[in-house]
């Protein structure tokens, strides 16, 4: 007798056939099962399918399916089904909500506390780190799930917040869960594992693929009551996922940013145009869901500020501080080229060596320079550069000669 787990392992590979169309025929045919013994005329009977996805589900082939349930079994990784209890309800909203999880660590219960889901940029400033943690750490520490992708900049802060806080964080992946994208998260991948969950819809082995990002986007928004942008440009995955939010009737929440900084263009137009509720403290968030929303009730949009005062919430200036005085970067020329290559997004020693052509000894040596004179900040793996600093003014005045 074939194991049940095969067919939806072969529904969820047929290649060509979404998760909407899979939905589709679940609903017509009852079960995996009963679509993989469907013959071509009942399938088109069924759904309007042109000639390839007919081909696709005419192959009853499930050896590709037996391998991945082998691999995951070798691999020590769960295999969670639409059907399931362990398969999170909230995702069943969604008419392509994926038909298999593949899981390392352990789902929390997210009918149990509140997920909010912190997405942004990964080239973040010192002001976006600064709010992803201050944001996550605080829901955290308030019992609330964070969910995020595990990519650089504000993704890997929220998940190293939560961890910090002591709570549960979930990340989703955009490859299988056995790959670590990027590479220099591989520490902070194992710490989620440990104390939460990485959960992809793609099977082990799978390497990371552009296409793949904007499908897991819908997955960490679909896992959330509420999503928060900390920090975005216009064009970026995180306002993908502020739009994904939003049809899917979930909230959107944005900290807003600096007007002439491109990061935060972003958010400041989500929060302009009312795609997103503007939030300076935890408790703007934690307000909206102090009394449970009734059925058909509209979504939450303007935090009630005498429930936000009852929270006693940490202030918002561990990362908004007054006006500041900005410093002069005091180096020589490795030092200055290497700081721009930072403040420019490249947070990494590759990734500065590729942008400077510096040797990498000489990028060291001026990232161990700047680090100690407070010029760019350690942030997991990279390096970012402080927001306080700017570079010496050039002039182009003939000298005086007397």
């Amino acid at each position: 007798m074939t194991n049940p787990l095969l067919y939806w392992l072969w529904l969820a590979e047929r290649p060509g056939c979404s998760a909407k169309l899979a939905h589709r025929l679940l609903h017509a045919f009852g079960s995996p099962e009963a679509i993989w013994r469907a013959d071509r005329e009942q399938l088109a009977a069924a759904d309007s399918l042109s000639r390839a996805k007919l081909d696709a589900l005419a192959d009853k082939d499930l050896t590709y399916a037996r391998r991945i349930a082998d691999d995951c079994a070798r691999l020590h990784i769960d295999i969670v089904t639409a059907d399931a209890e362990q398969y999170p309800r909230q995702l069943l909203d969604l008419s392509d909500a994926p038909l298999v999880l593949y899981v390392r660590g352990t789902l929390p219960d997210f009918e149990e506390q509140l997920t909010i889901s912190v997405v942004g940029t990964r080239r973040a400033t010192p002001y976006g780190l600064r709010a992803a943690r201050y944001f996550a750490g605080n829901l955290a520490q308030r019992g609330c799930i964070i969910v995020s992708g595990m990519a650089r900049g504000i993704d890997g802060e929220a998940h190293r917040a939560a961890l910090e806080a002591g709570n549960v964080t979930v990340a989703v992946l955009g490859c299988g869960v056995d790959v670590c994208y990027p590479w220099q998260h591989e520490q902070l991948m194992q710490r989620i594992i440990r104390q939460g969950a990485v959960i992809s819809e793609y099977p082990p082995g799978t390497e990371p693929a552009a296409r793949h990002f904007p499908a897991r986007n819908r997955i960490i928004t679909g896992l959330s009551r509420g999503t928060l942008v900390v920090e975005a440009p216009k064009k970026s995955g995180a306002m993908i996922s502020a739009d994904l939010a939003l049809e899917q009737g979930r909230d959107v929440f944005a900290v807003p940013g600096d007007i002439n900084r491109p990061n935060s263009a972003g958010c400041n137009a989500c929060i302009r145009e009312g795609g997103a509720a503007l939030v300076q403290t935890p408790g703007d968030i934690l307000a909206c869901y102090a009394h449970p929303r009734q059925p058909g009730a509209p979504r939450a949009r303007k935090p009630d500020v005498r429930q936000e005062e009852q929270l006693h919430l940490d202030s918002p200036e561990v990362f908004a501080a007054a006006p500041r005085t900005m410093r002069t970067l005091e180096g020589g020329e490795p030092e200055r080229t290497v700081w721009q290559a930072v403040h420019s997004g490249r947070h990494t020693v590759d990734e500065i060596v590729n942008e400077t052509a510096l040797p990498a000894s000489d990028v060291l040596t001026a990232l161990t320079i700047l680090e100690v004179g407070g010029y760019v900040l350690r942030v997991g793996e990279g390096f970012c550069a402080a927001d306080d600093v700017q570079l010496p003014q050039q002039t182009n005045e003939e000298p005086n000669l007397g």
